[in-house]
């Protein structure tokens, strides 16, 4: 027996056709999502078009992938231009010092 696995049932994910149609969605309802939501986080499904909106981002991926669990979600912050931002702080080291 071969221990070969298919990855014929891994579906391709194309993040860029998903963040277009995903951005198109929320453009279409942005008026709506800024007065009603603004700073809270939305999921798109951009398939079926739904959303799911919450005031935090592990919660509207929960009811998103309850109602979805085998999809992928175009999800930010309603008002912001993505839904977290990474940053770094370097403090500058003196001599003599280690933290």
């Amino acid at each position: 027996m071969s221990m070969r696995k298919s990855f014929v049932s891994i579906p391709t994910i194309h993040t860029f056709s998903l963040a277009q149609k995903g951005q198109e969605i929320y453009n279409k309802n942005k008026d709506k999502f800024e007065k009603e939501n603004y700073g809270k986080f939305v999921a798109i499904e951009v398939d079926s078009e739904k959303y799911f909106i919450d005031d935090k981002l592990d919660k509207v991926l929960q009811q998103a992938q309850k109602k979805f669990p085998k999809k992928v979600f175009y999800t930010l912050r309603i008002g912001y231009p993505g839904a977290i931002s990474i940053s770094t702080f370097h403090r500058p080291i003196t001599y003599g010092s280690f933290f």
